[in-house]
């Protein structure tokens, strides 16, 4: 019989690391895919309506995002992006109602995969070292 005085053991908390996340990414073969980077790129659009700015809030060159956009444009049958030649009043990006819908529907799959498989990655989460391996932390440097 446990008495008040017994230690207790400190309960099991969750892993301090436990960032298992699931990262989705919707392949369409020979057309492509749509991922977290593709999604992200386009609300950026949307939010500022150029893609050379969006471009430069993910730190890539606007042909980089530019070219991104336009394989989602060719990929669907309605495009996604819209865009104005720059001149006097400089030239723009929206999106269009599909890609609105395009970003809404990713953002449900996103929602519903993470919460169908929480449990698991919780689980996954928890099993983790107490650190992570050294060589994750810091790869090795190259020589020559």
């Amino acid at each position: 019989m446990k008495t008040a005085s017994a230690k207790k053991r400190p309960a099991k908390t969750a892993h301090p690391l436990s960032a298992a996340e699931l990262r989705l990414r919707v392949d369409f073969g020979a057309y492509g895919a749509i991922g977290p980077g593709k999604i992200r790129l386009l609300e950026l659009i949307g939010e500022h309506g150029s893609i050379s700015t969006a471009g430069r809030a993910m730190k890539m060159s606007y042909r980089r995002a530019w070219l991104l956009v336009e394989s989602l444009n060719l990929a669907f049958r309605e495009p996604v992006v819209s865009t104005q030649r720059g001149g006097s009043d400089g030239g723009g990006a929206s999106l269009t109602a599909f890609g609105r819908n395009l970003i809404a529907r990713y953002r449900a799959i996103e929602t519903e995969a993470a919460t169908a498989v929480e449990e698991n990655l919780r689980a996954l989460g928890n099993a983790l070292a107490k650190k992570p391996p050294a060589a994750l932390v810091a790869p090795p440097k190259r020589r020559g």
